[in-house]
Formats: C-alpha cells, structure tokens, sequence
C-alpha cells in the first residue's frame, strides 16, 4: 500500500505566504501610506519634514524595543495623518486683484522672491508677531511698549540706549512709510493716523517676522480659495492660520486700503477723519480679538501725534 507524502512547499510559495501575513500584518499602516500618498499626489501637494534627532544616550538606546517602535511610529503616522486631512477641510483663499493703477509709488519696498512657494512653519516656533532678527539691543521688549506706556522705561530702569533705539526704530518706520499713508489716505479715504497706527501695532514697528519675512504689515491672512496669492503659516488663533506674502511693503498698504474698503468696514467712512470712532470701529467690526485693539491705536496716535499726518495735502502749482 502506498502513501502520498505531503506536497513540499517551494521558495516561491514561501515567500507569498511571508508576504500576505506582512501585507495582513501592516495593512493598517499601509493604508495610511497609500491614503497619504494619494492626497499628495491627487492635491499636487509638497511639503517638507525638519528632524531634530538629539544624540542616543546608552539607556535610551537600551530602552528602545521592536514594540515600541512599532506603537510611536503607528501612532505618529496617525497623528500626521490626521493633520494633513484637517488642513485638507480649511477653506482657501480668493485669488488676489491687482489695481489697475498699480501699486503706490515710493517709499519703502522690501525685496522678496516671487516665486516663493507656501512655507509651513511650527507655530510653536514661529508666531506672526514674533521678533525678526534685527539689531535692536533688546529684542525681547516691543518697540511699541515705550509708544504704549511712555514712562515703561524709568519704571523699570531701562538703559538710556535701549530707551533711544525704541525711540528711534518707531520714528524710523514713520519716516520710511509716512508717505505711503498719505498716499493711501488720499486715494481710498483711509486716515493715514489709523494705517499708521494699525502698521505699528501689527508688525511692531516693523520688525515683526510676518512684516520681515513676508512684507506683511497689518496681519493680513489669506482669504478664501487662495489660488493666485503666497500664503505662509504663522501661529495667531490657531496654529494653521495662514498670512498673505507680499512682494513688498508698498503692495502690503495696497491691500490694507482695499481691505478696509470692502463692505464690512465700508461703514466705517462715514467717520471721515476722526481716528477715534475708526480706532474703535476697527475693534467693533473684527478687525482683531484683542479687546483694548481700539484703545491700543488710540493711544499710539495721540502719544506720537499721528493725526498730523491726516491733514489734506496741499495740492502743487
């Protein structure tokens, strides 16, 4: 009587039986991948990744295991996972119009590159009324404190050349876009005191990363369906909020103007040149969340005498 042996199983046998049990194994995570590699590629998306890898010491070498590799990178790829379909769900912003007279002519324009793509910045790291580095010998005070709170400084002791530099780097910004202000004031009705002040406090002087990096002066996010501007991500309400990148300082006062012209601040004209109902106004129709926003611009104008500045031009001969 005879007996079969069982069938031999071959290499190429093994190898799939190996390979279904890791694809059975790793399904979830392959999923993830797959599901991430799609948005990508389906979104035309890119972005980059910046590890910051302390050295190993011997006993976190020794503690890391297989398992826990396996659990920090799962749940890692999951956290990214997440991230990447919430900034899939937030809305994007309008394609910006040009004027067709351009932007202002003079004063001030900042270099930037315009083919600069979107940037994601942490906003742990990097929150859009951050310091930029300048040479300023006390970065870590606001150059609008002494503005704020002129007797800040003997209060609290401050060397007479950090005094002075504050001083200076606030009169600086005035005489460098002074002009543009009344230019703007006398093409859309816009107080040059309220740009100014508005421009000071947002970009701190100008100083501020978001006024350095992107020529952006006034907190200007990006609006819905953003298909023709440069946005970056700087932390403010939320760690995705997305602030527009200008070409220039001049464009940055270009948009302040039509911002403040489009019909949720149109009411706002009625005040003509009366710094204080615009200042509180501002507040009054969402401009920004602080509370004392309105107060904050009152005060700047009538401690630096910015209302001088929305006198009428005298017209040349």
């Amino acid at each position: 009587m005879f007996t079969t042996s069982p069938p031999q199983s071959t290499a190429v046998g093994r190898f799939a039986a190996k390979a279904f049990d890791y694809a059975i194994y790793y399904g979830v995570e392959l999923f993830l991948i797959s599901l991430i590699l799609y948005f990508c590629i389906s979104r035309g998306l890119s972005f980059s990744v910046d590890i910051y890898d302390p050295l190993p010491s011997a006993a976190g070498s020794a503690a890391m295991s297989e398992a826990g590799m396996d659990a920090g990178w799962l749940s890692g790829l999951g956290a990214s996972a997440t991230a990447l379909l919430t900034s899939f769900s937030a809305p994007a912003a309008a394609p910006e119009s040009r004027n067709a007279d351009g932007l202002p002519a003079g004063g001030g324009a900042l270099s930037a590159n315009p083919a600069e793509k979107t940037v994601a910045i942490a906003s742990a790291y990097d929150g859009f009324n951050e310091v930029a580095r300048t040479n300023d010998p006390a970065p870590h005070i606001s150059n609008m404190t002494l503005v704020l709170s002129p007797d800040y400084g003997d209060r609290k002791g401050l060397p007479k050349k950090i005094i002075r530099s504050k001083k200076e780097r606030v009169q600086a910004y005035l005489r460098r876009y002074s002009g543009i202000a009344r230019q703007e004031m006398a093409k859309f009705g816009i107080p040059a005191s309220i740009t100014l002040a508005q421009g000071l406090l947002e970009s701190n002087a100008g100083d501020s990363k978001l006024a350095v990096n992107s020529n952006n002066h006034f907190g200007i996010k990006c609006r819905s369906k953003c298909l023709g501007c440069t946005c970056r991500n700087y932390g403010d309400d939320t760690r995705y909020d997305m602030f527009r990148v200008f070409t220039s300082a001049a464009e940055s006062f270009r948009e302040h103007s039509k911002l403040l012209n489009t019909k949720r601040y149109a009411k706002l004209k009625k005040h003509g040149t009366d710094y204080v109902k615009w200042a509180h106004g501002l507040k009054a129709c969402g401009y920004a969340t602080d509370k004392k926003y309105g107060h904050k611009l009152v005060k700047i104008i009538e401690n630096l005498g910015l209302d001088a500045y929305d006198a009428p031009t005298t017209p040349t001969q």
